[in-house]
Parts: structure tokens; C-alpha cells; sequence
């Protein structure tokens, strides 16, 4: 059976972002059921996905975070604890927190990751699709593709299910980035890729890999 150890899940991806809708369809593409969460009255950008998979729906917040079994929160790090808060009871899903950058000037949490776990109770957050920009992640499915990707946290049942993830994003490998203490340095990872793409004019087609002797 290879990598694939288990059905497809539903997975909720909060946020209006586009890395949500790259996450939508690759996840979709790989056979998965993705309920996009979006806040009421929010104005829908993903009806060219809507129209082409007919496992992606989209619809509150609430309904997609219930429905799911891993929920992904793709809104920006200002956002985030407010996306967080609308979840409801979610103390026994797996979150992933995709946010590019951490929040600045917050004394009540060290990172986001840490604002999640308080607010929501479950102790299966996860930092991870932090350090690749939507274009990177909009390639992975090709035949060369030897784009690494890291996950961050405490929790070995999180980590498991997100190396599965990230192989069906299309992912080579999904690293061990350690636990909540190496949060910090996944999120100066992201501030590197920002560095190089945008400031250093590389584009966000760029990547990082683990290369081996």
C-alpha cells in the first residue's frame, strides 16, 4: 500500500487565502474530502475549485472544523487566534497552523502554535506548509519534484498523520523539525524563504530540500 496507510479524511482548511486553495486541491486531488471554512458573509474565491472537484464544499466555520478530521488554519498570522476561536470543540482533532509568519508584539502567546493549543484545547498542533509559498506547493506534483517539507510540535500522532499529508500533496519527505521549543525556528525557516523570494527577487517558485551526500 506504500505510504498511504489509511482512507481519505475530511480535512477543514480555514482561511481565504491563496495557500488555502492550493491545499484545497491538492488535498482533493488526492482523493481526500476538503470543507473550506469561510466566516458569514465572507465573499467565496474558490468557485474555479467548486467547479472542477466535487469533493470540496465550502461553508462555515464552525460546520467544517466539526466535520473534520484535521483542520488546517491558513489565515494570516493576525487572524489566526480569531479563526481559532470559531472552531469550537475541536480538543480531539489534529491542527495544523500554516501561518507564513509569526505574530509580533503578543505577550499573552510565544507563536501562534501556542495561541491555538490554548484557545482550542487540543494538544494536536502542529506547525507545518509554513516555509514554501503557493506557487512552490502548486508544483510538487512533478515527475523532478524534490521539494522538502517540516513539521513542528509536540505531538507524535500530529506529525504522523501531516508526513502522510505532505506525501500527498506530493511532498518528497515531511522532516521532523522537533517540538514545540523548535516552533521558533521553523517560523525564522519561513522568514529565510521570505528573505530569498521576495526580497532577494529568487520568486516564490523556490524551495527547500535535504540534500545527502
Amino acid at each position: 500500500m506504500g505510504y498511504k496507510a489509511f482512507a481519505s479524511m475530511n480535512i477543514a482548511i480555514v482561511g481565504n487565502e491563496k495557500m488555502s486553495a492550493v491545499l484545497a486541491q491538492g488535498l482533493a486531488l488526492a482523493g481526500h474530502e476538503v470543507l473550506i471554512g469561510i466566516k458569514e458573509n465572507e465573499l467565496v474565491s474558490f468557485d474555479f475549485l467548486l467547479s472542477e472537484f466535487e469533493n470540496i464544499f465550502v461553508m462555515s466555520i464552525e460546520d467544517a472544523a466539526e466535520a473534520a478530521d484535521v483542520i488546517f488554519l491558513t489565515a494570516s498570522p493576525e487572524n489566526v487566534r480569531e479563526s481559532a476561536y470559531l472552531l469550537d470543540d475541536v480538543r480531539s482533532k489534529v491542527i495544523v497552523d500554516t501561518t507564513f509568519m509569526n505574530f509580533a508584539n503578543d505577550g499573552n502567546y510565544i507563536n501562534t502554535v501556542s495561541a491555538i493549543r490554548a484557545i482550542t484545547g487540543s494538544p494536536y498542533v502542529v506547525k507545518c506548509f509554513n516555509a514554501a509559498g503557493f506557487e512552490a506547493m502548486s508544483n510538487t506534483r512533478k515527475k523532478d519534484n524534490t521539494i522538502d517539507m517540516f513539521v513542528a510540535g509536540d505531538s507524535k500522532k500530529a506529525k504522523e498523520v501531516l508526513k502522510l499529508l505532505a506525501r500527498d500533496l506530493g511532498f518528497s519527505e515531511c522532516h521532523d523539525f522537533g517540538g514545540m521549543d523548535s516552533v521558533p525556528l521553523l517560523d525564522e525557516m519561513a522568514l529565510c524563504y521570505q528573505n530569498l523570494a521576495v526580497k532577494q527577487a529568487e520568486g516564490e517558485k523556490i524551495a527547500i530540500r535535504i540534500t545527502r551526500p
